[in-house]
């Protein structure tokens, strides 16, 4: 066993357990890039740390199981939403876009978006500190 300077005796650090943080803060990976093609990236590597988690010991495999099953919701919803928005721009004639309605998906896509933010800080800050994250969403991967 090696020996510190002035004889104190060595202890090693005892390493901290698997939480599974780090699959909720890859979803704010929505700031990197332009906003579309940000969530959809934070969405696929939200998915992919999520399932990565399920070797690991328990609290990480529950909160990366749910962030990957969050990771799977927020990309439908964009993927949703977004087409939808863009759909409807290219499908519409520019006479038939009066009024607030044509907006409304990117809109719902925004307010979406910004949930997803505050989930993943929310929830990361919780996984971080051990305990394990309430998901709330549809669970498609268990």
């Amino acid at each position: 066993m090696p020996r510190p300077p002035y004889g104190q005796p060595y202890y090693p650090q005892a390493r901290s357990r698997p939480t599974g943080a780090h699959a909720w803060y890859m979803g704010l990976f929505v700031f990197v890039l332009i906003p579309g093609l940000g969530s959809i990236v934070a969405a696929i590597v939200m998915i992919a740390v999520g399932i990565t988690c399920r070797r690991d010991p328990e609290p990480a495999r529950t909160n990366g199981t749910a962030a990957a099953s969050w990771g799977v919701n927020y990309l439908l919803a964009t993927i949703l939403f977004l087409g939808g928005f863009f759909v409807e721009m290219i499908v519409l004639p520019p006479d038939d876009l009066s009024g607030f309605l044509p907006s409304m998906p990117y809109v719902t896509w925004l307010i979406i978006s910004l949930f997803h933010v505050i989930i993943s800080i929310a929830f990361g800050v919780r996984a971080s500190r051990g305990k394990v994250v309430p998901f709330r969403g549809i669970p498609f991967i268990r």
